[in-house]
């Protein structure tokens, strides 16, 4: 039997051509709304996780971490091994084979 995250990784490696294996992982309400924790895809940038994210992991997955126009809110923090990448170089941050990426949701305090 193969797990929900084995699944969607298997899902996005056939849409995939490219072999730059890149691990996301997901926090809080992303992990709620995708089920899963971590899962790995193949992508040469940020921006083309992103759509490939966007492609697998549906509907609840982009409202959540998308307004309505597609672009990601401005909130989630993008981490790219350890280090922020901002939201407006997403086209132009390279990615190579074992990297990691961390997306955070925004964070509340009281």
């Amino acid at each position: 039997m193969v797990s929900s995250g084995q699944y969607l990784t298997n899902k996005i490696n056939s849409l995939m051509k490219k072999t730059n294996k890149v691990k996301v992982y997901f926090y809080t309400i992303l992990k709620e709304k995708t089920g899963v924790d971590e899962i790995e895809v193949n992508a040469d940038t940020v921006h083309k996780v992103v759509q490939e994210l966007k492609k697998v992991l549906g509907k609840n997955f982009v409202n959540t971490l998308c307004e309505p126009s597609g672009k990601v809110k401005d909130y989630f923090i993008f981490l790219l091994n350890g280090k922020t990448v901002d939201h407006n170089k997403f086209k132009t941050t390279k990615l190579k084979s074992g990297d990691e990426l961390h997306i955070f949701p925004p964070i509340a305090g009281g």
